[in-house]
């Protein structure tokens, strides 16, 4: 009897392993196969230091992911990007490039089924730095003015695409409140660089000191009106 048992103990071991490994695959592949679209990241890598893309790149793309039922339902977007690789960008110009569903890491059981869009065009160009004057600009009611006004230091080293500074002479700070008080006053102001366009300061983080006086206008009553307020004073 004792035999028998020792003989029965591996069978009974082994046919619970296949057990579970039938309930398994049935939970894995039971519900076939099907397809997921989905809105996942575009991801530019290997740009080099010295070159920038100027147009504005789609934030997302498209994905339409297709495998087993069980994997797509635990599939999250933020868990997948599409990579455009950029390490080959040396020279301005417009190129454009395909996006290859080999490039995207999924896990096993899935494959990319299409991407939309499946090309982008770059503007590629060169980052360049350049000196330009800074030009002070004031935010002020109707009668108010400024005179004598200067700022230090007078020139702003600006880094950025090529082919928006090459025009570029001169840069104007942020719109400057000033206290409606007339007299001297001294300030630190930032400048305003281009929105967007990947143009910023090489130094000078810490601001631009301006200076000047600020006046407000007078307004001398004519003969007419003088003659008037006397005339009804009498």
């Amino acid at each position: 009897m004792h035999k028998v048992l020792a003989t029965l103990k591996p069978l009974a071991l082994y046919a619970w392993a296949l057990l579970i490994a039938v309930i398994l695959w049935v939970q894995v592949h039971g519900e076939g196969e099907g397809s997921l679209s989905m809105e996942v990241a575009l991801q530019v890598q290997g740009l080099p230091e010295d070159m920038v893309i100027v147009n504005n790149l789609p934030n997302q793309v498209r994905l339409t992911v297709k495998g087993l039922q069980a994997r797509l339902k635990v599939l999250q977007a933020g868990d997948i990007f599409v990579p455009l690789n950029a390490r080959d960008l040396s020279k301005p110009g417009v190129i454009e490039r395909p996006l290859n569903p080999e490039d995207i890491r999924l896990p096993a059981g899935l494959v990319v089924e299409s991407i939309q869009p499946d090309l982008v065009e770059l503007q590629v160009d060169r980052i360049v730095t350049r000196t330009v004057t800074v030009q002070p600009q004031f935010d002020l009611p109707q009668g108010w003015h400024v005179k004598a006004v200067s700022v230090e230091p007078v020139l702003a080293r600006l880094q950025g695409p090529e082919v928006w500074l090459e025009l570029l002479n001169a840069v104007e700070t942020v719109p400057i409140r000033l206290e409606l008080k007339s007299g001297a006053f001294e300030l630190k102001a930032d400048i305003a660089t281009p929105a967007g366009k990947a143009v910023h300061l090489e130094k000078n983080k810490g601001g631009f000191v301006v200076r000047g006086a600020l006046f407000k206008d007078v307004i001398e009553p004519n003969a007419g009106d003088v003659l008037e307020l006397q005339g009804a004073g009498q």
